[in-house]
């Protein structure tokens, strides 16, 4: 973990998001600011309806504020095209979803290397990247040519965690990304995140699972729109997971999660 402010990867500044129901305006994010410092994993908490998903989304530029600043980066992406913003996210971001939305008509190599020759690179250095992160998550080369439909739940999740890695996003994204999955299977998939923290790269999840949170260094409580609190965990290490979950615990509790 790395206590230099300075050295953020995003910022948001006056973050605001309104949404119209029913003629009734929903204030979703209310004048949020934050930091994410690059190198941490990152955990969003908070009750349903508090705006993680909402917050995440804009933070990865896939939905827009309705008011505010974000830079990520070093540029500021709120300023940018649509068109721009697309080749934004391809080059800086991975996401992970609780649903992995692969291709059902084309394999599990194809879904990958699909999103892989969109970064324009050598496409036989991008299927040798795909064959050695594929791997990497446990799916051996018997596998490259299954459907999704042909796979369990934790196999097209790791899948989905090599779709996000394979342009080497400077960010990952992970929205409940162990919600569908049994215990086995999502600790696998956390196993896996942990590393690509320990490999230096920079991670935002939501999740409403503590045991899923203890795997960030860094929790931040959600509550109306605005970061209430946060808590530092410090870096993952399985002996201390009894120990850092019961320090969320507490400090869920006293959020009044």
């Amino acid at each position: 973990m790395q206590d230099n402010k300075d050295n953020f990867v995003i910022r948001t500044e006056g973050l605001c998001k309104t949404f119209s129901i029913g003629g009734v305006q929903q204030h979703v994010l209310n004048n949020l600011d934050m930091e994410v410092i690059e190198g941490d994993f990152t955990v969003i908490m908070g009750n349903s309806g508090s705006g993680k998903s909402t917050l995440l989304y804009a933070l990865s530029g896939m939905d827009r504020p309705t008011l505010g600043k974000i830079t990520f980066g070093g540029q500021i992406i709120t300023d940018l095209s649509n068109d721009r913003l697309a080749k934004f996210r391809r080059a800086n971001c991975g996401f992970i979803f609780q649903e992995v939305f692969l291709n059902d008509n084309i394999s599990i190599m194809d879904n990958i290397l699909a999103s892989g020759y969109l970064s324009g690179k050598n496409r036989k250095l991008v299927y040798a990247d795909a064959c050695d992160k594929l791997s990497q998550v446990g799916i051996e080369k018997e596998m490259y040519r299954k459907f999704p439909s042909q796979m369990s739940g934790g196999e097209l999740q790791r899948v989905g965690l090599v779709r996000a890695m394979i342009n080497d996003p400077r960010v990952i994204f992970a929205d409940e990304p162990t919600g569908a999955l049994n215990s086995a299977n999502s600790i696998a998939v956390l196993d896996i995140m942990n590393k690509m923290h320990e490999d230096g790269k920079s991670l935002i999840m939501v999740t409403h699972d503590m045991k899923s949170a203890v795997r960030g260094n860094r929790v931040l409580y959600l509550k109306d729109g605005v970061i209430l609190n946060e808590i530092n965990l410090g870096r993952y290490d399985k002996d201390s997971e009894k120990h850092r979950l019961e320090l969320l615990k507490d400090f869920l509790e006293e959020m009044g999660w």
